[in-house]
Parts: structure tokens; sequence; C-alpha cells
């Protein structure tokens, strides 16, 4: 990264206010908009976040979109470095998501701690749902691919519900309108109505590294990239599922 906060901030701030837009993954979309308030206060610039699947996002950007930053998972960042619309020194590790599953508060929370734990309570559930793969929802892809391979697909069909977001699936879950569902950790530790059940068991547990990049060298992208990797930004990440 090429400035620090501090570097970027002290004495530099703009005489008037601007847009940022920031294409945040479903999984980053919590964090990312807990730092706008802070961001806006600090420098007067207003972030505008447009949340997505990893895939559409990343996808969005290779068709000639151009967000000012984007926080999308290490491999679709690393595709955008191969085409020359980010550099590796302008993006920043913010920590890694696990996919697992989650219960509305106060539901009794089942185990799946093991392969045949979890099996048993995918069975035992009246309503699993997770994100569409198809859309490019990495966990939802996960997820998909994981009950093919348990053979499980037969007897859980009828039950299952696909949606386009990890954060549809979490909001149904504490609406009561799923038993389980199925997302990254940071779209369900920070949801006040449910209850993170835990992480997938191997082999097929599932953590991906998630960054925050510059998109096509922009200065304001930079600035707030800094304060991404500010301690108070990093909290903020954190604080909302994402482990170092």
């Amino acid at each position: 990264m090429a400035c620090t906060w501090v570097a970027c901030s002290a004495g530099s701030l703009p005489a008037w206010a601007a847009e940022i837009e920031v294409f945040a993954a479903g999984a980053s979309k919590v964090a990312v908009e807990k730092l706008a308030t802070a961001y806006q206060r600090l420098t007067g610039d207003t972030l505008v976040v447009r949340s997505d699947t990893v895939g559409a996002l990343r996808d969005r950007i290779l068709q000639g979109e151009r967000p000012q930053l984007t926080v999308l998972s290490q491999a679709a960042v690393d595709a955008l470095i191969s085409q020359g619309l980010v550099q590796a020194r302008q993006t920043w590790p913010l920590g890694t998501v696990r996919a697992g599953l989650a219960v509305k508060r106060g539901a009794p929370v089942p185990d799946i701690s093991t392969v045949e734990s979890l099996k048993k309570t995918l069975l035992q559930a009246q309503t699993v749902a997770h994100a569409d793969g198809a859309r490019g929802a990495t966990s939802g892809a996960h997820f998909a691919k994981m009950i093919d391979q348990l053979g499980l697909r037969p007897a859980l069909q009828a039950k299952l519900v696909i949606l386009p977001f990890g954060v549809e699936v979490i909001e149904g879950v504490a609406a009561g309108q799923f038993e389980l569902g199925a997302s990254q950790s940071s779209e369900i530790v920070p949801h006040e109505a449910v209850t993170y059940v835990g992480d997938l068991p191997a082999p097929f547990a599932l953590r991906t590294p998630y960054v925050a990049a510059v998109v096509a060298g922009s200065a304001q992208g930079e600035r707030l990239l800094a304060f991404m990797a500010s301690a108070a930004g990093m909290t903020a990440f954190t604080a909302s599922g994402f482990a170092p």
C-alpha cells in the first residue's frame, strides 16, 4: 500500500465532499457500511456502497465499471490484478471469513462439529437456505457442492431454498422463515437476531481471504484503503466476523 492513513490524511483533506463508490461483496457489506459513517465524519466524503456477490462485482469491474475501491475475495482481486485493473501494492488483506450455519436467536443450536452430525442436522431441519452459487456467491456455491458430495441432494431437495444473496438468507433465518441458513461468518456474526452455529467441519471447511483494493489507481480509493488498514478499520472487520 502506497501510504498510511496518517500520511494520506494529514493536511490533505479535500475542501469539498466527494462521493466514493465502493463495490463490497456480501461478506464485507456490514463492515464497510459501519466504516462509512466514521469515514464521512473524518473526511466529509460519502461512501456509496454497492453490494453483490463476489463473482458479480468482479465481472462488473472486468466489463468496464470503475468504483474507486472494491472489497472482494483474494481470488477475485487476483483476477483484477491480472488484467491491470488493480495494482498489487494498492491492496490490503482484511482477514478471512468462514462458511457456516445460522439459526434464529433463541432456537436450539445443533451440532455440526463432524460430518456425521452435520448430515443429521441437515436431514432433521425443516428448511435450509443458502445463497445462489450460480450468481457468484462463494458460500452458496460451496454449500451446494458439499450437499452433492455428501449425497444429500435427493433428501434435501424439497426443503432447500436458494436466494440471491447470503444477507437475504440470514434475514430469512432471523424472521423465522428458514430453520437453517448457510452463509459466511461475516454475514451471520454481526446479526443480533441469529446465532452462529459454527464453521462447516473438515473436509468441508471453507475459509476465504478478503482483500480491499484500489481500482484503476484512484486517489480517493487509496485514501479509503489507508483508512481500512488503520486500527479502527481493521477492528470493524474483526467485529463483523473476519478472522485475522
